[in-house]
C-alpha cells in the first residue's frame, strides 16, 4: 500500500490582506496543514475558520503582540520535525544563521519563517530553512507562499505566486 503524502502550505506577513487571504483558503482547502509564521495571527484564525479540514497552527511576529500566540512551535509530520517562527527573535534580516543553528540544536528537518518579506529556501546539511515571503504585500516582490509535501522521503518544498493554483490541488 503507498502511502499518502502530507500537503502543507506556508505563509507569512499576510498583515490584514483580505483579498490574500480569500486566495489562500481557495486555492490550498485541500491542505492537511496551513503554517502561519506570524504578522497578523488574526489571519491564521480566520484562516483556520475558513478551511475547517486544514490544522492550522502558527506562529507570533513581531506586528501580533498581546495575541497569545507563541514565538515558536514545533510539530512533527511524517518523522520529519517542523519548527515554526516569525524571524524577528532570531534576526533574521541580517543573517539565517541563528535560525540554522536553532534547527540544529532542536533536530529539525525544517525551520519555517517570515518577516523578511523575502522568499528564501534552502536545504543545508540536511535541513530546510524556509521563508514563504510575503502573502500580504508586494513591497519586496511577489507574494508568495510555499507548497509543500511532506513523506517518507523528506520534505519538498516549492515557492508559489499566490495567484497560482497550489502545485497539488
Amino acid at each position: 500500500m503507498k502511502e499518502q503524502s502530507i500537503k502543507a502550505v506556508a505563509v507569512s506577513d499576510t498583515h490584514g490582506n483580505n483579498a490574500s487571504l480569500g486566495k489562500i483558503a481557495l486555492a490550498y482547502k485541500q491542505a492537511d496543514y496551513l503554517f502561519h509564521l506570524g504578522d497578523n495571527v488574526r489571519d491564521a484564525l480566520w484562516l483556520e475558520r475558513e478551511m475547517p479540514d486544514t490544522k492550522v497552527l502558527f506562529a507570533r511576529g513581531n506586528c501580533d503582540p498581546g495575541s497569545g500566540a507563541q514565538d515558536f512551535e514545533e510539530v512533527t509530520i511524517k518523522n520529519h520535525k517542523i519548527i515554526l517562527t516569525h524571524g524577528h527573535l532570531l534576526k533574521a534580516k541580517f543573517s539565517y544563521d541563528r535560525l540554522l543553528y536553532y534547527a540544529q540544536e532542536h533536530e529539525a528537518a525544517a525551520m519555517l519563517f517570515g518577516h523578511t518579506h523575502v522568499a528564501y529556501m534552502e536545504n543545508i546539511g540536511g535541513i530546510w530553512l524556509i521563508n514563504p515571503g510575503a502573502a500580504g504585500e508586494r513591497s519586496r516582490g511577489d507574494m508568495t507562499v510555499c507548497a509543500m509535501m511532506i513523506g517518507a522521503y523528506g520534505i519538498v518544498p516549492k515557492i508559489v505566486d499566490i495567484d497560482t493554483p497550489a502545485p497539488f490541488g
